[in-house]
């Protein structure tokens, strides 16, 4: 028995896992990092670092200042990832409905799916408006306080809800932010009741959000749509109009996908 298991445990390679990590951590740094900032800051041993960077650099996924001896990301993981963006037919095919989306409320539209439980930005349509909410596509943002993470969750079975719940630290963001597990599944009850989210200034202070799901073949959550905007904006006339456009386009996004599978 102890033998079976054994087998069916799937096999990683941590020299792998730690060569994604030091790409992670340059990418999310603001400019080039050095060796020992980056050993520092994933506690690993400046030699590991050292070799790991080496590797990395000789397979141009990132370069290396000839003066400064740091490192950022480099042009052939760029190249990588506009492939991804390519292959993910998702944010593609739903490029449509976040324009339609942006044009009726004037706010950015966003396209999200859930992975490593957090939400992912994978498509955005930015607003024209002078003042305006921006997202990089490909950043993350916590489950519990973001408009589409809460679709995720409130839309996921009890069982699996209750699992990522255990997993995820309920990070306090502003006072808005729901830290309490009780309130935050009522809260969830309601969503999925209602078909649409919110997040009142919970993981960013002046910044408000409205999300409703999109729905596979199998009415399973594939991908959330929103909008973000400044607070200001988001009065009680406009969040009652932006709610049913924001519904309205998620259901037309998913009948498209359901004609299409």
């Amino acid at each position: 028995m102890e033998k079976d298991k054994t087998v069916k445990e799937k096999k990683v390679i941590g020299s792998v896992i730690k060569a994604i990590e030091v790409i992670e951590f340059i990418a999310n740094s603001k400019g080039e990092v050095g060796v020992t900032e980056i050993s520092k800051g994933l506690n690993y041993g400046v030699s590991a670092t050292y070799h790991l960077l080496n590797t990395l650099k000789e397979c141009n996924i990132i370069v290396q200042d000839r003066k400064t001896k740091k490192f950022k990301l480099g042009l052939k993981l760029w190249q990588i990832g506009m492939m991804a963006y390519e292959q993910n037919h998702l944010s593609i095919i739903m490029k449509p409905y976040l324009r339609k989306l942006k044009e009726l409320t004037g706010e950015t539209a966003n396209l999200t799916i859930m992975d490593n439980n957090q939400i992912v930005y994978i498509a955005q349509e930015e607003s024209d408006r002078l003042v305006k909410m921006f997202t990089k596509t490909g950043a993350t943002a916590p489950l519990h306080c973001t408009a589409a993470g809460k679709i995720f969750l409130a839309y996921k079975p009890e069982e699996i809800r209750n699992s990522i719940m255990d997993r995820i630290e309920l990070t306090k963001f502003t006072d808005n932010t729901i830290v309490n597990r009780d309130e935050l599944i009522k809260e969830l009850q309601e969503i999925r009741k209602n078909g649409y989210a919110f997040d009142n200034e919970e993981r960013e202070l002046g910044v408000s959000c409205i999300g409703s799901p999109i729905f596979d073949l199998n009415d399973e959550t594939i991908a959330c749509i929103t909008i973000s905007g400044p607070t200001a904006r988001f009065t009680d006339e406009n969040k009652k109009k932006w709610i049913k456009d924001v519904v309205q386009i998620a259901k037309e996004a998913t009948n498209y996908l359901k004609t299409i599978n």
